[in-house]
């Protein structure tokens, strides 16, 4: 199956905030590289935030990518998302895919998620989930909705455990493997935080996985 390029490298640089009225919070910085094959194409940063008891409150994260065939290719976005009890409240933000750009906004209401897409109008089902790759409920949802194209995804999700290379080290994982609408394969540590994503680009194979 084909995909227009936006929904391709969806998430690859990636801006979002979550808030939150707790009181306690903790912050983490991260880094992760985006690899084709053995050379890096690009880098990934993002800060965490989670209140005291572990609950993912707001991600920011920033990434740029360059790729190198036939044409130099450049992909950015920008998304902000607010939760509140596990559930997505508000979504916006922006694309540029390589030339292409994108005006995105989605709200919560009682029904469904409704919104725009460069001023069009988008509604959304409430059980859909976006493809939000550094969110481990991700791997919970057999319908998806891409960022930013807004497209609704069936999907299928195959879990086993894994271990990934992070520098020198082998880390226990859990290997998520989604088929159908939107193919993809996410690893995620025993604490349930984000390690690597692979994905197929221009038909190659590209990985973001996390720094040591």
């Amino acid at each position: 199956m084909t995909f227009p390029r936006c929904e391709a490298f969806v998430l690859l640089a990636l801006s979002c905030a979550v808030t939150t009225e707790a009181t306690a919070e903790l912050y983490k910085n991260q880094f992760a590289s985006v690899m084709l094959g053995e050379k890096k194409i690009g880098h990934v940063h993002f800060m965490s935030k989670h209140d005291a008891d572990g609950v993912l409150q707001e991600l920011k994260t920033r990434s740029s990518l360059s790729l190198l065939g036939v044409e130099l290719y450049h992909h950015t976005l920008h998304v902000h998302e607010t939760w509140k009890d596990g559930e997505l409240q508000h979504l916006w933000g922006n694309s540029d895919d390589h030339g292409d750009t994108y005006e995105i906004e989605l709200r919560r209401h009682k029904e469904n998620y409704s919104g725009t897409l460069n001023n069009e109008p988008v509604t959304l089902p409430h059980h859909a989930f976006p493809t939000a790759v550094w969110h481990y409920p991700i791997t919970r949802h057999p319908l998806l909705f891409t960022i930013p194209g807004l497209n609704l995804q069936d999907v299928k999700v195959v879990k086993s455990a894994d271990r990934v290379k992070i520098g020198e080290k082998l880390i226990p994982a859990e290997k998520f493997v989604f088929s159908g609408d939107w193919d993809s394969t996410l690893w995620f540590d025993r604490q349930q935080q984000f390690l690597q994503w692979s994905y197929q680009v221009k038909g190659r194979e590209v990985t973001v996985v996390l720094d040591p």
